[in-house]
């Protein structure tokens, strides 16, 4: 049985109804996800521009779960302040983002949140490697970043195992997040599980076709067939 103490489902909130956020977003703790993934694109790292504080500002009385900002932008060393007054708990930005890896690092650390990396499909997981004692989460992306809705690489498979045999390695399987993010959905999530993965961020499976509910808890059996 997967618990949910051990593994987070992060709903990204960027293929949410926005005429219905506030609902959409109050009902995601009832419904078993344990964080909100908020997209940043700034139209240069990325082609698409999405959501900022000033959304993020209007939203977070109706949030009652952790949020990670997943900053898809270039320079984002200029977006951490910003954010950092609103009570995040983690920040992650690109390593294909910046050349100083360090100082993001740091600077964000130094807000007390949480830090994360993000790579993506064409980035050597093994780049991140010496970063790893120093930050929170690795985010593999399984597909190129900049809008919901497109197909699972299943190439990353190999990059989670890889990760997670060197977070065998320096002892951080306890401390340490391997989250996944890109058509995450039924036929897949128990794959990343069992590569390694622990942190499942989830849009169009859980606010595209149905009801969220649903969808929410069928992303979770899926996790837990063949899997008592």
């Amino acid at each position: 049985m997967v618990k949910s103490n051990k593994y987070t489902l992060s709903a990204s909130i960027l293929a949410a109804d926005f005429l219905n956020i506030s609902k959409n977003v109050k009902n995601l703790k009832e419904f078993g996800c344990n964080e909100i993934h908020f997209d940043v694109m700034d139209g240069r790292f990325v082609e698409e521009i999405s959501m900022g504080p000033i959304i993020l500002k209007s939203i977070k009385k109706d949030i009652n779960l952790p949020v990670d900002v997943h900053l898809m932008v270039d320079n984002p060393e200029k977006n951490i302040e910003q954010f950092s007054k609103l009570n995040v708990q983690t920040i992650t930005f690109h390593y294909e983002a910046t050349s100083d890896h360090k100082s993001i690092i740091e600077l964000i650390k130094s807000k007390d949140i949480k830090v994360g990396i993000a790579i993506n499909p064409l980035t050597d997981v093994e780049n991140i490697f010496k970063y790893i004692d120093q930050i929170d989460r690795v985010l593999i992306m399984c597909v190129n970043p900049g809008y919901s809705g497109q197909k699972f690489n299943k190439k990353v498979l190999d990059k989670i195992k890889k990760i997670k045999k060197y977070c065998n390695q320096k002892n951080l399987n306890n401390t340490f997040e391997i989250g996944v993010d890109g058509g995450i959905n039924n036929s897949n999530i128990k794959d990343c599980l069992e590569a390694g993965a622990n942190v499942f961020i989830s849009g169009s499976s859980i606010f595209w076709n149905g009801d969220v509910k649903s969808n929410i808890m069928s992303l979770y059996s899926s996790m837990e067939s063949d899997n008592e």
